[in-house]
């Protein structure tokens, strides 16, 4: 077989981004053929037309058919090289030898899979920076080889460390064909990349990290998209790995909207400290408006309580209460710490900044705690119709 890359794009309403991958892409100084196939899931900007001029293999799917694992799975199949790189479509390559390096990485280091390091593009928020800094730090400044001896090894490795261990990211990753075509991407919603490099890994394979190389990659997302992302990053990854950070089943539905309600407040008082009276109302008012799309009004009527608290409850243990007190004032206190950390990491000024990076933290910290609570019910089998209909709005369209 020639030498040469299969790079393969997911789609839909690149914009500009797109456009400059496309060129990075172009300018690689990779002596091998190049075969771009990007998957297009019904753009209306000219992202399938701009990919087409630039010679990619263009394949058209309806929106609604767009799968994490069964599209790249078949995308796959286009593919010519047994070499193939799975790239987003907002990440850019930093170098010209970004695609030469991976192959040289992934022929020097004889594994299953690459994947690299990521940077802020030039516009990043403060929030977005803080958040690629944030994945960056997790990981580690050196490249690091991942392998598994068991699955019983696995399931004892501390949380954290297990996490690192498969953290494969399909942001951007060179793969060898063979093995993709022998062990497809799982048939899971999201992180088919963690998926994917637990069952590699303990077949007996490896995976690379190689933070040497970089893609830009980083988002200016709204606080409700940043809420639902951190639902899903703790829901998915917990159903792979098959256990959660914290055990969260002693919260209900009615604790964590009650909770959500006691952070938000939090919230608000906290922005009070740094603007004056007149600043922090209006500033006050804004947060309300932003972060109704975060499940806190609907869930305080008085008919949805009332759902909530049937009649004939038993009391709750002290003890309980005490650990649903624990959880809020943990989501404060990180609340807290990590607005220090970018105000002073960053040195952020800007009223504006400041009041995203407060809004974004409470969508993260809360994001978080409704994944965790889901999940934690998921793996003891004990979901019950009221979770599974209040949770399943914030588990699609990531």
């Amino acid at each position: 077989m020639d030498k040469g890359i299969s790079i393969i794009i997911p789609a839909y309403n690149g914009g500009s981004i797109f456009l400059d991958l496309l060129e990075k892409i172009k300018e690689q100084d990779y002596a091998g053929d190049i075969q771009l196939i990007v998957v297009d899931s019904g753009s209306v900007d000219g992202t399938a037309e701009f990919a087409e001029k630039a010679g990619a293999i263009v394949k058209r799917i309806d929106k609604n058919t767009f799968h994490h694992a069964r599209t790249r799975n078949y995308a796959l199949h286009l593919a010519k090289y047994d070499k193939v790189v799975f790239i987003v479509q907002d990440a850019v390559p930093f170098s010209e030898t970004w695609l030469s390096g991976l192959e040289k990485s992934l022929a020097a280091t004889e594994t299953a899979a690459v994947y690299t390091s990521q940077i802020p593009h030039d516009d990043a928020s403060i929030y977005a920076r803080f958040e690629v800094d944030s994945i960056n730090i997790s990981r580690g400044p050196d490249p690091k080889l991942c392998s598994l001896d068991s699955l019983e090894a696995f399931h004892k490795m501390p949380y954290e460390k297990a996490c690192r261990t498969i953290g494969l990211d399909n942001v951007c990753a060179i793969y060898r064909k063979e093995l993709l075509e022998k062990t497809p991407f799982p048939d899971v919603e999201y992180a088919e990349d963690m998926a994917w490099a637990l069952k590699i890994m303990l077949s007996g394979y490896s995976i690379f990290y190689q933070p040497n190389i970089k893609v830009k990659h980083s988002h200016n997302r709204p606080p409700e998209y940043g809420f639902q992302r951190q639902v899903v990053n703790s829901v998915w990854p917990a159903k792979i790995m098959g256990r959660v950070k914290v055990d969260h089943s002693f919260l209900s539905i009615k604790d964590i909207t009650v909770l959500s309600l006691g952070v938000l407040f939090f919230a608000e008082d906290f922005k009070s400290r740094f603007f004056t009276e007149e600043a922090a109302g209006k500033k006050i008012k804004i947060l309300s408006e932003e972060t109704q799309k975060i499940p806190k009004p609907e869930c305080l009527t008085e008919s949805v309580m009332s759902l909530l608290t049937p009649s004939g409850e038993k009391s709750i243990s002290l003890d309980v209460e005490l650990q649903k007190a624990g959880v809020e004032r943990q989501a404060c206190q990180e609340i807290t710490d990590s607005f220090d950390l970018i105000r002073n990491k960053y040195n952020v000024i800007l009223k504006d900044s400041l009041i995203d990076v407060i809004d974004q933290l409470v969508a993260k910290v809360l994001g978080r705690i409704y994944g965790e609570v889901f999940a934690s019910y998921i793996l003891k089998d004990d979901i019950s119709p009221e979770l599974d209909d209040f949770m399943r709005p914030y588990l699609h369209g990531i």
